[in-house]
């Protein structure tokens, strides 16, 4: 086992959602080697290009959360790239910090891959891919998101609430862009 602590989302995770539209197949937190990393596969009612068009309206990003304190397109290199700038509210607990990111966005048909330009951000390295699959009138999405932050996070009480937080976090945004995505 060595360094590697594995979180897997427990029924009661599930339970916690279940009055979401959405569905959730698959709902994974992981810590190892200092990387917090979640993965979700979810169904998503709402048609894909509608699912779609709310993942690309940065600008409105901190209505999708409430630990996204700010989001703005700093460049679009080419049509299919963007550098994406957010504040985010990062806790753990009762330890807070405001965290800067920033991302190169490369988007292509129903995917979104994001890298963290750590020499501009608050983490050492993150990266968020997000993959649509369109099904009739819904959404499958595959997420994942990783991140290394530059502070100190306490192992024993923190790891674990930084991971649940993250995991809550990511599963909160696809609530709000189910929901806007139906609009």
């Amino acid at each position: 086992m060595g360094k590697c602590v594995a979180v897997t989302a427990l029924f009661g995770v599930l339970c916690a959602y279940s009055a979401q539209a959405f569905e959730i197949v698959r709902a994974e937190s992981t810590y190892h080697d200092r990387e917090y990393r979640v993965v979700l596969e979810l169904v998503v009612q709402a048609p894909t290009h509608k699912v779609q068009a709310v993942l690309r309206d940065y600008a409105n990003y901190p209505s999708l959360n409430a630990s996204i304190l700010e989001s703005k397109v700093l460049s679009r290199p080419d049509a299919n790239t963007v550098m994406l700038y957010t504040r985010l509210r990062a806790c753990s607990g009762l330890f807070c910090r405001t965290v800067k990111r920033v991302e190169r966005v490369e988007e292509s048909s129903l995917q979104l891959f994001a890298v963290v330009a750590p020499e501009q951000s608050d983490v050492v390295s993150g990266s968020t891919r997000t993959v649509l699959v369109s099904s009739k009138e819904t959404t499958r999405v595959f997420y994942q998101t990783s991140v290394v932050p530059k502070f100190w996070v306490p192992s024993f009480v923190g790891r674990p609430l930084m991971l649940r937080t993250l995991r809550e976090a990511s599963l909160d945004l696809f609530r709000h862009v189910e929901t806007r995505a139906k609009l």
